[in-house]
């Protein structure tokens, strides 16, 4: 668990947390597939070697969902998330099953509510890369509405 923000005026851009890694299964790959992102090359290991990847790899969906998944998870926003509105994604690099990825929050930028309300809304990058070559697999920009 990793120590929760306490308000948006405590961020700085360029602040930054390691979140830990994570791991999705075989069986995971082809579960979230099958029921979010039906497309063969995340479901059957033989038709993807016809794919532009050649293998099954992971739904970028699913690498987003588990990866915002650990940042919700891990604490750092839970006494000050109110939502959010946009999460800009880029896939850099395919993800396969059984590769281990590391997971990074990094401040971007942080502007209290113009409104005077007691929020604010901050862009954090939410980025996840494989250990074993480190490769960026995930590139999400997120504008998060956070307290004050």
């Amino acid at each position: 668990m990793t120590d929760p923000i306490r308000s948006l005026d405590d961020l700085a851009p360029g602040m930054a947390w390691d979140l830990g890694t994570l791991t999705l299964s075989l069986e995971e790959v082809v579960a979230f597939a099958s029921k979010y992102d039906p497309q063969y090359f995340h479901l059957d290991a033989e038709t993807a070697k016809e794919s532009i990847f050649g293998e099954l790899v992971a739904s970028g969906l699913h690498t987003l969902s588990a990866v915002f998944g650990r940042v919700m998870g891990s604490g750092l926003l839970s006494q000050v998330s109110l939502g959010g509105n946009q999460i800009d994604t880029k896939w850099p690099a395919p993800l396969r099953p059984g590769e281990e990825i590391a997971i990074r929050t990094e401040v971007v930028e942080v502007r209290p509510s113009r409104t005077g309300r007691s929020l604010g809304i901050a862009k954090l990058r939410h980025t996840a890369r494989r250990l074993s070559d480190n490769v960026i697999v995930l590139d999400a920009l997120g504008t998060h509405f956070l307290r004050r």
